[in-house]
């Protein structure tokens, strides 16, 4: 996923592992290769520089593999068993931003659209209110006023990450505007609010941490419900919760306790629990555990299993704060015929690409399948396996192997990536995707890597950990590949991996501190080589 440890994916391998992907590799003896058409010239100081911080006490035993490719020239500027596939973690997820921004178009938006089926007659409706959902990953209050989004790290998908918690900003902003659209002209529904999914078939996907989430194409606050826990006043005393967005949807039964510090060894972990689906619809669900009465407040985050529901509620609760009364009885004077009463415009995709790759998202990834499913390839019945066509066939056209060996394990070669970001960076509006990358030293997964380092904001990369076990044995496994922006316009795309075995779960979440930095400081070190 990222260099951040504090959430990372747990890898595992499949059966069928890459033999030799463990232990020290003598430089002089690496495997090498280069991009298709491109010429070997290593760079000496560059290497210099790599090697001794691959040969750092704390990477003893360490397996590496590296490649400094200048598209420009067409040279290869430091190879590291560039053949070799390496775990990729999230950094893989360039491949995912990539396909969507080749088939969708950079300046692709969605529009959530408000449509009634019946006549509007002194201001009110005879029929039904239905927000149309069109895809837009981004009803969240995400967008700032001056147009930034707001991308915390840990991102709130991440919720049982320490630090983690709500995005901030109003999560219902764009469900507000709205419902002041459908006010101007509506103040009483004879009908029901309903909520169009019919862009593409929903789906379960899982992801990291066992969480499970359904895959809709409407997103409000990212389908989660912000808990954010507060100790009582003493302890014994039921934790105080604030619950973003409210609405009638989920009801959160609040089963925290508060405990004195002196017993924090033995607290129960904060965890959903009875969620039960009542007849009409609505849910409730426990929050247990415990909170120690001097913690400064944990956070956890309900994924909604109804996306449609969940939206529907929440928008009927817009609605009635802009002081439109919907009946929700049987529908009078409906039609099947639709017209539009309001429309939100989303943020151009590159922003919809952010909160996946500056932050990491794995919910937003598992998202973009489906989205490029239905809207490039046209099926909304079996969107997901229709976006890994379309995937397919637009890497085979760029002349790329869509199935590499190693891919169905996520594992490529930093050969792979390296073509793969220079076909990316010809595309006529490359910036677009370079800029939804983080940057070192600046923002997202690489906020705090090499931040004083005269590389930081030169540098646009997917960061990538895996922990997890092989034969027993706890490795750290990260990656990060992308963009070395050097003076006078010129580029670098670049891709480095580590792998490396450690006693514990807690010790490779520790090393994964030191290796996130020293591939940051690899990138770095080409972007201070090839300035000079």
């Amino acid at each position: 996923m990222d260099t951040n440890p504090t959430h990372p994916e747990i890898w595992r391998p499949a059966r069928r592992s890459v033999l030799g992907l463990l232990g020290a590799v003598p430089l002089a003896g690496a495997v090498t290769a280069t991009p298709r058409g491109a010429q070997t010239w290593q760079d000496a100081e560059l290497a210099r520089r790599i090697e001794e911080i691959m040969a750092r006490p704390a990477f003893d035993g360490a397996h590496w593999g590296a490649q400094f490719y200048a598209p420009d020239t067409g040279e290869s500027i430091y190879e590291l068993n560039t053949g070799e596939p390496f775990v990729a973690g999230s950094s893989s997820k360039v491949f995912v931003g990539g396909t969507a921004f080749l088939a969708l178009g950079h300046d692709r938006r969605f529009a959530t659209r408000v449509h009634r089926t019946g006549p509007v007659r002194g201001g009110v409706l005879h029929g039904d209110l239905v927000l149309v959902a069109g895809g837009d990953l981004l009803l969240s209050g995400r967008l700032r006023a001056d147009g930034s989004l707001a991308l915390p790290d840990p991102d709130h998908t991440y919720h049982t990450t320490p630090g983690a918690g709500p995005i901030g900003g109003d999560p219902l902003r764009e469900l507000r505007s709205l419902a002041t659209q459908v006010a101007a002209g509506i103040r009483r529904v004879e009908g029901r609010v309903l909520v169009d999914v019919s862009l593409y078939r929903e789906g379960t996907e899982g992801l990291a941490n066992n969480v499970t989430a359904t895959i809709s194409p409407v997103m409000v606050n990212d389908n989660l419900v912000d808990v954010t826990v507060e100790p009582g006043r003493r302890p014994g005393a039921p934790a105080v919760l604030e619950i973003s967005p409210q609405s009638e949807y989920v009801r959160i039964v609040n089963k925290v306790r508060t405990i004195a510090a002196s017993e924090a060894a033995s607290a129960r972990p904060l965890t959903f629990a009875d969620d039960v689906r009542h007849p009409d619809g609505t849910r409730t669900v426990s929050l247990t555990g415990d909170i120690t009465d001097d913690s400064p407040g944990l956070f956890r985050a309900y994924f909604v299993p109804e996306p449609a529901a969940f939206a529907q509620a929440l928008f009927a609760r817009a609605l009635r704060e802009k002081g439109v009364r919907v009946d929700s009885a049987a529908t009078t004077g409906s039609g099947t015929r639709r017209r539009l009463v309001a429309e939100h415009l989303s943020p151009a995709l590159p922003d919809q690409l952010k909160p996946m790759l500056k932050v990491s998202s794995n919910l937003h990834t598992e998202v973009f399948p489906y989205l490029v499913g239905a809207v490039a390839g046209g099926d909304p019945d079996d969107p997901k396996a229709a976006g890994q066509r379309v995937r397919r066939e637009l890497l085979e056209r760029a002349g790329f192997d869509s199935s590499p060996p190693g891919s169905e394990q996520n594992r490529y070669t930093p050969r792979y990536f390296v073509e793969f970001l220079a076909y990316m960076a010809r595309q006529p509006h490359f910036r677009h995707y370079r800029d939804a990358l983080p940057i070192l030293g600046r923002d997202g997964t690489l906020k705090d890597v090499q931040p004083d380092s005269p590389a930081a904001g030169h540098v646009h990369a997917k960061t990538g950990t895996s922990l997890g076990t092989e034969d027993g044995t706890w490795m750290n496994r990260q990656a990060l590949a992308g963009y070395v922006e050097l003076p006078g316009g010129r580029r670098l795309t670049f891709a480095a991996f580590v792998g490396i075995r450690t006693g514990s779960a807690e010790a490779a979440r520790e090393m994964s501190k030191v290796t996130g930095q020293a591939l940051g400081e690899i990138a770095a070190a080409a972007y201070v080589t090839q300035s000079a």
